[in-house]
C-alpha cells in the first residue's frame, strides 16, 4: 500500500445508507463502523438526497425498492442533482468563455461549484437489491449505479467493494482537485492574488467586443504605488512585498460587481476593467481606492508626496461607436497615469478617447 492510499483510507470515510428496513440500516451501521466508518442514514431516497447535500458523503449504499423514493429514482434525482451543480459552475463563467478560470471576485463561487460538481460525479452508488435478473441488474446501470451488491448481503464481499470503491472515488475528487488548484494557479498572480497580466488580456478583449456588440461604455483604472522603490530600497524587498499585497487587496475590495476584473499588470501597477461604465462612475471608483489604500495607513518615509503609502491613477474611459484598439485604450490609460505622476502622483487622472 502506497503513503497515498493508505493516507485516504486513513480519512475515515463517511457512508450514506439509504434503506426503509431499520433492521438493514442497523446492520450494515454496525459492520460499516466496525470497518472504521462514520455511517449516516436515510428512510427514503427524498431524505437521502437531503442528507447527501448535508453530508457529502464518500459513498452511497442505497436499497433497491423503496416508499416514497425508490433506488432508481434517487439516482435519477441525484444526476439532476449534478446537473444543477453544473449549472452553477456555467454561471460563473457564461460571461468569459474564452479562459478556465474566470476573474478574481468569481474564483471562489468557481471552484465552490467545481468541488460540489466533483463530488457529485465521483460519489459512487452501490446498489443493494433483491433482484439480480438481466433487466433490473440493466436498470440499476442505467440509473446511474456504480456497482451493486445481492441480497441477503455477503458482509465480506460488501466491505470489500465498498473499500474499492471508496479509494477509487477519492483517487479521481484528488486528480480533479489537482486540476482546479492548477487553474486557479494559472489565473492568479502569486504575490498578490489577484488575477495575472494573462487573465487582464483575455478578460480585455472579450470586454472589447462585449462593449462593441452592446453599445456600453467600458473603463480602465491603471494604478502605481508612488515610489514603490524608494519604498522597497527603506524597508525592504519583505516588506515591499506585503506593501503590495495590502494594496492589492485594499483595491480589490472596493470593487464590487462580479464581472469587474482586478490584475497585477506588473511590478507595483494594478489595473481594473470596469464593463459597462461610463468615465464619471470609474472616477467614483477610482475615488474610494484613493480613500481605501490611505486608509491603511502604511507608513512611507521615503515618499516626497506623503508620509504613508499613496497610488496615482490612471483613468480611460471609452464610449460606444470608438473605433479604437484593446491595446490603445491601455494605451490611454497608462499616458493617464504618466500625468498623474507628473502632476506629483497622489491623484488621478482621467481620460475619454477623443474620436478626432
Amino acid at each position: 500500500m502506497t503513503a497515498d492510499s493508505a493516507s485516504m483510507q486513513d480519512d475515515q470515510p463517511l457512508i450514506l445508507v439509504i434503506d426503509d428496513d431499520p433492521i438493514s440500516r442497523r446492520l450494515i451501521r454496525f459492520w460499516m463502523e466496525k470497518e472504521g466508518y462514520v455511517v449516516a442514514e436515510a428512510v427514503n431516497g427524498q431524505e437521502g438526497l437531503e442528507v447527501f447535500q448535508k453530508t457529502m458523503p464518500d459513498i452511497i449504499l442505497l436499497d433497491f425498492m423503496m416508499p416514497v423514493m425508490d433506488g432508481l429514482a434517487f439516482c435519477k434525482a441525484f444526476r439532476e442533482l449534478q446537473a444543477k451543480a453544473g449549472i452553477a459552475l456555467l454561471k460563473t463563467t457564461e460571461t468569459q468563455p474564452q479562459y478556465s478560470v474566470p476573474p478574481y471576485r468569481e474564483l471562489t463561487a468557481y471552484l465552490q461549484a467545481e468541488e460540489l460538481l466533483t463530488k457529485i460525479a465521483r460519489t459512487p452508488i452501490l446498489m443493494i437489491t433483491a433482484r439480480e435478473d438481466d433487466e433490473s441488474v440493466t436498470q440499476a446501470f442505467a440509473a446511474g449505479a456504480t456497482d451493486f451488491i445481492t441480497k441477503p448481503i455477503h458482509w465480506t464481499i460488501l466491505r470489500q467493494r465498498v473499500r474499492h470503491l471508496i479509494y477509487q472515488a477519492k483517487l479521481y475528487q484528488r486528480l480533479e482537485a489537482t486540476n482546479v488548484q492548477l487553474q486557479r494557479l494559472a489565473a492568479l498572480d502569486p504575490l498578490t492574488q489577484l488575477a495575472n497580466r494573462r487573465v487582464f488580456d483575455l478578460v480585455l478583449e472579450r470586454q472589447w467586443r462585449l462593449m462593441l456588440r452592446n453599445q456600453i461604455p467600458l473603463s480602465l483604472i491603471f494604478i502605481d504605488v508612488d515610489f514603490f522603490k524608494n519604498y522597497n530600497d527603506t524597508y525592504g524587498h519583505q516588506a515591499g512585498d506585503h506593501c503590495l499585497f495590502e494594496v492589492a487587496q485594499a483595491i480589490a475590495s472596493q470593487i464590487q460587481r462580479p464581472t469587474d476584473l482586478v490584475a497585477r499588470y506588473g511590478g507595483e501597477e494594478m489595473i481594473v476593467i470596469l464593463p459597462d461604465t461610463p468615465g464619471e462612475g470609474a472616477q467614483l471608483v477610482g475615488e474610494r481606492i484613493i480613500a481605501q489604500i490611505q486608509s491603511l495607513a502604511m507608513p512611507h518615509c521615503a515618499s516626497p508626496v506623503a508620509p504613508i503609502v499613496t497610488v496615482s491613477l490612471g483613468i480611460a474611459s471609452m464610449e460606444p461607436g470608438c473605433v479604437a484598439s484593446p491595446e490603445k485604450f491601455v494605451a490611454l490609460a497608462d499616458g493617464a497615469l504618466y500625468e498623474a505622476k507628473a502632476r506629483g502622483r497622489n491623484q488621478m487622472v482621467a481620460k475619454v478617447w477623443d474620436q478626432g
